[in-house]
């Protein structure tokens, strides 16, 4: 049997045209919401990270500091529609949306990129239970 399999991330699914509907219109659930939490946070700790070592080595620049930025007023902005009891997460996908492709930058490719791998990555960790995270970039793309 014959692929054309070259990398993980050519397992995501990132083009909305390429899902069923019924892949289209899945729920969001709370597992996503928090995975898209806790990439915007460890994105955020990456990117910070960077900017503290750039210092630490006595660079002239910060590098990434505009998107560091953004990605931490995304997270909170995630945050703040959480509920306590239960605990869960209530925004929208199409807030998922805005807080992974809302970047000015060509930062955005890289952080849709990111997830992408991150979403594949966890797929495949947890297959065949969490074969939706393969679509779930598509699915957030097409909301935003």
């Amino acid at each position: 049997m014959q692929h054309n399999i070259t990398h993980l991330l050519d397992l995501a699914v990132d083009d909305p045209t390429e899902l069923t509907a019924e892949q289209l219109s899945a729920e969001f659930t709370q597992a996503e919401r928090a995975f898209v939490t806790q990439f915007l946070a460890d994105t955020a700790t990456q990117l910070v990270n960077v900017n503290a070592c750039n210092v630490q080595e006595q660079e002239q620049y910060f590098m990434r500091l505009q998107d560091a930025q953004e990605v931490l007023e995304n997270l909170q902005m995630l945050y703040n529609t959480a509920q306590h009891e239960p605990a869960q997460f209530n925004f929208t996908i199409q807030d998922a949306g805005k807080a992974l492709c809302s970047y000015d930058t060509e930062y955005r490719d890289c952080i849709t990129e990111q997830f992408a791998y991150a979403c594949v990555e966890h797929a495949y960790k947890y297959m065949p239970a969490l074969a939706n995270f393969l679509h779930l970039p598509a699915r957030i793309f097409n909301a935003y």
